[in-house]
C-alpha cells in the first residue's frame, strides 16, 4: 500500500472494485496522508469519485495551508489546474473569515452574558444587600452566607463609586457613565418599577417614553440579544426576583 496506494485507488476506480477503493480510501485517511501529498491526493480523489477522500483532503489544506502551498503538489496544481487553486484559496478565505466571525460572536456573547450577570448582581444588592452593601433597612450580619453573585464585587465598586462620585453628572465620569448605563438596562428588563428596589427604575421609564427613535432600537437591540444569550426568553426573571422574599 505504502508504494502503490495511488495506483490502486485508480485502478480500482476505473474497473469498479469497491473493496480495493475503499480499502486505499482507509489507508490514505489513517496514515498516508501528510502535507507533502495532499494535494496530489486531493486532486485524485476528485478524479476518482471518492468524496469522503476528498473532504478529509480539504479539511488538511485548510488546517495547513501555509506548509501545503510550499510543497510541490501545489505548485504542479497551479500550473496544471489554476481554477481548482483559485477555489482552494478562496475556500482558505473563506474559512478563516468564518472563523474570525466565530471568535467575534463568542466575544459578543461574553459581553452579553457578563451585562446579564451584572443585572442579577444589581437586583440582589438593591434588594437583599451583599456583604457591606444594601438597602438602608438592611441588618447586615457577620456570618452572612457566601455571595453566589460573580459580578457582584466589581459592581459594589461601582455603586460605591457612583455614591460618592461628584462628577455624577451623566458623561462627566466613565465610571459614573456605565453606572447610568446599568440602570437604564435594568429598568429596561424590570416588569414592575413600582416595587423595584433599585433606584431611579421608575424615573428610566418615564426618560424611555421620550428617547429618540434610534436610541430606543438600539436599546432594545441590546437587550433582545442579550435575553437571547441568556436564552431566558423574556424578562420575566426581574419581576419574578423582585417579587420572591429575602
Amino acid at each position: 500500500m505504502e508504494d502503490y496506494v495511488l495506483h490502486l485507488l485508480v485502478l480500482s476506480h476505473v474497473f469498479v472494485v469497491p473493496q480495493l477503493k475503499r480499502e486505499c480510501e482507509r489507508q490514505l485517511e489513517h496514515g498516508l496522508l501528510s502535507t507533502e501529498n495532499v494535494v496530489d491526493i486531493f486532486q485524485l480523489a476528485l478524479l476518482c469519485d471518492a468524496p469522503r477522500l476528498s473532504l478529509v483532503c480539504h479539511r488538511m489544506i485548510l488546517k495547513n495551508f501555509k506548509v501545503v502551498s510550499d510543497s510541490e503538489g501545489w505548485k504542479a496544481m497551479m500550473q496544471s489546474h489554476p481554477v481548482l487553486e483559485k477555489e482552494l484559496v478562496e475556500s482558505v478565505l473563506d474559512e478563516d473569515h468564518k472563523q474570525k466571525e466565530r471568535i467575534r460572536k463568542l466575544k459578543e456573547r461574553k459581553i452579553y452574558l457578563q451585562l446579564y450577570e451584572a443585572m442579577e448582581a444589581l437586583v440582589h444588592i438593591c434588594r437583599d444587600g451583599c456583604k457591606t452593601i444594601g438597602p438602608h433597612d438592611k441588618d447586615f450580619k457577620e456570618d452572612q452566607a457566601p455571595c453566589n453573585y460573580t459580578a457582584c464585587k466589581g459592581l459594589e465598586l461601582l455603586v460605591r463609586h457612583f455614591a460618592g462620585c461628584r462628577l455624577r453628572i451623566p458623561g462627566k465620569c466613565s465610571h459614573c457613565k456605565r453606572m447610568w448605563q446599568l440602570l437604564e438596562l435594568h429598568s429596561r428588563l424590570c416588569d414592575d418599577s413600582d416595587v423595584c428596589r433599585v433606584p431611579l427604575c421608575r424615573n428610566f421609564k418615564e426618560r424611555i417614553k421620550k428617547q429618540s427613535k434610534k436610541d430606543e432600537i438600539k436599546w432594545k437591540k441590546l437587550v433582545e440579544k442579550m435575553l437571547r444569550t441568556k436564552r431566558i426568553g423574556g424578562a420575566n426573571f426581574f419581576s419574578e426576583e423582585l417579587a420572591s422574599p429575602s
